[in-house]
């Protein structure tokens, strides 16, 4: 079985890492010309001006945070160090830097997707399917649960059991893979299962608001205790970030590998050109530049969580405490030398705070998962949609205690098939079908018809 898996995810990793280089122009330069069509055109002529309401804000946008924010944010960046660092490259906290620079494309990307989804009124399986096709709207779909269902809440289960290692150690026991799986990942499961079953979307979406807006707070504060604790090692991180840009190990090569996984990163962690914050938005009546501009909130926090927080304390870890390696680890023991660094600088109190984070935000993503399948997939019996969903967060939840760089692997994969279908789309809107939206038709129409 575990023959079959590692050539499984060869196999998998071997296309992903052909299509990315070619796919991140493509996706850079479209999602360029799209977000400035978008805020120099598109807005000014299709909506009215709005102000942002605080009671409009905190729904869609703890629905965005509560399903984009989790393990992805810590174990994903921890993968991608770790994968840059067995390149050669030593400096790899470089990859905080290329990051940044994608997201100076992608963050418009994810204003200029919840504005034209809001002023088409679709969703992207929707829109994809008018203005491409049918067909790939549906494959859109399919990608995008599997993503969420199967790939996302493959991180958080991978670190939920990352921590009940890292805890049972800490208690002087050890507990086996086939144990935390018995006695962690499958009760987790089965309260999932209770919740969805009992079809109260409701009740856990705003449960969600709630502990997604704790755990967040709380790992914020953690982190800023951090950092007047290290405050002495900030110069060194920035000359770091520096100089692995400028002066990479493996020279032009180096350089592509971390813009690419910089890049994969930012579009996995915070989600953006994939459609689900266009799918959040649809969520609350809200305007299109009001939807826009909540939508941004999400995904800023989540940037910061995902490249500065996780870049610095492993950077800390590697250079300064000594807690952290990437020679030859796998997740678990990359989550638990980034709880050992967090216990080295602030006690008792880090390690408790990671942990929080870790649970909170991986139920909070293994349940968004749902909501955003029942959003594409509006027209199947809520039964079939439970049964779906508990089937492949099951899968998931196997593969992450048993394979899950399997799970990591198909993740980048579908991150490029999701991006690359609904970037594409919303040039197109741009480009050919906006003018059927202008806001001054709309005022005509009605004037008309009064």
């Amino acid at each position: 079985m575990n023959s079959i898996l590692l050539q499984l995810e060869h196999i998998v990793a071997s296309i992903s890492d052909f299509v990315w280089p070619v796919f991140l122009p493509f996706i850079l330069l479209v999602g360029a010309f799209t977000s400035m069509r978008t805020l120099f055109i598109i807005k000014n002529q299709t909506t009215e001006k709005s102000k942002l309401d605080i009671k409009n804000i905190v729904g869609p946008a703890s629905i965005s945070l509560g399903a984009m924010i989790g393990m992805g944010s810590i174990i994903g960046v921890l993968g991608a160090l770790s994968k840059y660092s067995a390149s050669g490259e030593v400096n790899v906290e470089s990859i905080a830097i290329w990051a940044l620079i994608g997201s100076c494309v992608m963050v418009p990307v994810s204003y200029a997707e919840t504005l034209n989804s809001k002023i088409m009124n679709k969703t992207p399986k929707e829109y994809i399917g008018e203005l491409i096709s049918p067909k790939l709207g549906f494959i859109y779909a399919i990608c995008f649960v599997a993503l969420s269902a199967f790939g996302y809440s493959g991180f958080q289960f991978s670190g939920i059991n990352s921590v009940a290692a890292i805890t049972s150690s800490n208690l002087g026991f050890e507990l086996s893979q086939i144990q935390r799986y018995l006695f962690i990942v499958l009760p987790l499961i089965g309260i999932i299962a209770t919740l969805v079953l009992a079809k109260k979307h409701e009740v856990f979406m705003n449960a969600m608001t709630y502990m997604i807006g704790t755990a967040v707070l709380a790992y914020f504060t953690f982190f800023i205790i951090f950092v007047i604790k290290t405050s002495h090692y900030i110069p060194t991180y920035v000359g770091n970030i520096f100089e692995g840009m400028l002066n990479p190990v493996n020279g032009v090569s180096g350089m592509i590998l971390g813009f690419v996984l910089g890049m994969q990163k930012i579009i996995l962690a915070a989600e953006t050109g994939l459609g689900a914050l266009a799918m959040a938005a649809q969520e609350a009546d809200t305007k299109p530049r009001e939807a826009a501009l909540i939508s941004l909130i999400p995904t800023l926090v989540t940037v910061f969580v995902a490249i500065i927080i996780t870049s610095y304390m492993a950077s800390y870890g590697l250079n300064e405490a000594h807690t952290i390696s990437f020679a030859n680890s796998n997740e678990v023991q990359r989550l638990s030398q980034l709880f050992d660094t967090a216990r080295y600088v602030t006690g008792g109190f880090g390690a408790f705070v990671l942990s929080m984070f870790t649970v909170l935000s991986a139920l909070t993503t293994i349940l968004g998962a749902y909501y955003y399948m029942n959003k594409l997939f509006k027209n199947n019996s809520i039964n079939k949609n439970i049964a779906i969903y508990l089937t492949l967060i099951t899968i998931s939840g196997t593969l992450a205690v048993f394979g899950a760089n399997v799970v990591f692997e198909a993740v980048d994969l579908l991150l490029f098939v999701l991006c690359g279908l609904n970037v594409t789309a919303l040039a197109i809107f741009t480009i050919k079908k906006w003018n059927s939206y202008k806001f001054y038709s709309i005022l005509t129409s009605h004037k008309k018809s009064a």
